[in-house]
């Protein structure tokens, strides 16, 4: 924890949602991201993060880029019980405050380059009433004693993953160039809630309590490559090794509201029943056993590599390609969390106008495939697939300070999983970017 209280103390407080990316990571690192999200080719200060190997290519100095993202969103998942009842249950908490930090000192051949952000994560949400497994629940573990979800608490939820990550970028011949960096990570996931059931036709109230706290820390090492044959073409490349992370859980409610709700009761041809009999029913239900205190195991961030181009078409048009992905059916799972995933991967293209020596255009689109499916989607876990429409503008105000002011839309692939909950998410993205250069 004090690796997260470090980056507060500097300032970063961090509220991320997960947007572009897969399995937990997230791609979008700065604001310019959300006007072209093709940014792996590119020059420029956010190559502390996304092209690393080419931030040796930038004019000498020390470059500062601050960034913010607002996003705007709701989450929901529908559920129809076993007599026809239809149940959705909404988060719309917003995230105004999503920070992110590059810098970049670059002198002769050599560059040093930094970014502090959260590189994985779903962040915060809250959904009223329950979530889609407490109904499924009731239909699927309760039935044969006559089950009913009767309803929940606002469920909790929040998933962060702080990163602090640098290296060296370094001049191989008037061409090539290379960098190689570490990430360290301190990760943390939560889940907090109430629901309320049923069994025996009201006669037995089982009450499902939970709050799970699960962390942390790994290290992950960072190599790139760039080709830069003329001021006009570009060509970068990112690879990031696996980062392990054994998550510690700590979770001390949920068998206590069991038994303190369900009494030892004998129950003829059911034998007896109390509260471990609810609670050995929930651990079956691999949703929600991840979070229980049987739930510690490593959960890996899987590895990934990330290619992209720009190429300078005219004097006022810049072209934006790039591509990255992720090696999900590799990364280490001790509890079957990236079970029947496929490997997951993004494309993206965009161009850069511009209008005159103080104003830039920015445009571009992703598709993301996140290797999800309906055998692997969760209430804590539904990571759909998705096409990502952005624009923004530039200012140059000055030889050292340049603005941007960006935006996304994000228009999620409505699905739903084995267990018949439907998964929909709607987010619009705003950033705040500012370039200092000394």
């Amino acid at each position: 924890m004090k690796f997260k209280q470090q980056l507060i103390l500097l300032g970063v407080v961090l509220s991320a949602n997960a947007m572009g990316g897969s399995i937990d990571y997230l791609s979008q690192q700065d604001a310019e991201y959300l006007a072209h999200p093709a940014m792996v080719g590119k020059v420029g200060v956010s190559g502390a993060y996304y092209n690393p190997a080419g931030t040796v290519w930038l004019e000498d100095g020390t470059y500062i880029q601050v960034n913010n993202q607002t996003h705007l969103k709701e989450y929901s998942m529908e559920h129809t019980d076993l007599s026809g009842k239809t149940r959705e249950f909404k988060s719309d908490k917003g995230s105004p405050v999503v920070p992110s930090l590059q810098i970049v000192k670059k002198k002769g051949d050599t560059a040093f380059f930094f970014h502090a952000g959260a590189v994985a994560g779903g962040g915060s949400v809250a959904y009223g009433g329950g979530i889609g497994t407490f109904p499924e629940i009731a239909d699927d573990k309760f039935s044969q004693i006559g089950g009913n979800f009767t309803g929940g608490s606002t469920i909790h939820g929040k998933s962060y993953y702080v990163a602090f990550q640098g290296g060296i970028a370094r001049k191989f011949n008037e061409a090539w160039s290379g960098a190689v960096g570490l990430r360290l990570i301190d990760a943390e996931r939560k889940f907090k809630g109430e629901g309320n059931f049923e069994v025996l036709g009201g006669a037995i109230k089982p009450k499902f309590d939970i709050d799970s706290e699960r962390t942390a820390f790994g290290v992950a090492g960072i190599f790139g490559l760039n080709y830069h044959p003329n001021d006009r073409f570009n060509l970068g490349m990112r690879y990031e090794t696996e980062t392990k992370l054994d998550f510690d859980n700590k979770e001390h409610k949920l068998k206590n509201g069991f038994n303190n709700s369900v009494p030892s009761i004998t129950i003829p041809g059911l034998g007896t029943i109390s509260g471990n009999t609810f609670y050995n029913m929930i651990a079956k239900d691999p949703a929600i056993r991840q979070w229980m205190s049987e739930g510690s195991g490593k959960r890996n961030l899987p590895a990934v590599a990330a290619i992209g181009a720009s190429y300078r078409a005219t004097d006022r048009l810049t072209l934006l390609a790039s591509g990255n992905y992720y090696f999900i059916k590799e990364a280490s799972d001790d509890l079957g969390n990236f079970n029947h995933y496929d490997n997951g991967y993004e494309v993206a293209v965009g161009l850069d106008y511009q209008l005159n020596e103080k104003w830039t255009l920015m445009t571009g689109y992703q598709y993301t495939d996140t290797g999800a499916n309906e055998k692997t989607y969760t209430d804590t876990d539904y990571v759909l697939d998705a096409n990502m429409y952005s624009a923004g503008v530039k200012y140059k105000y000055s030889s050292q300070v340049e603005l941007m002011a960006t935006y996304s839309y994000v228009d999620y692939i409505n699905d739903k999983n084995v267990k018949n909950i439907r998964y929909s998410k709607h987010v619009d993205a705003f950033g705040l970017g500012l370039i200092y250069k000394f």
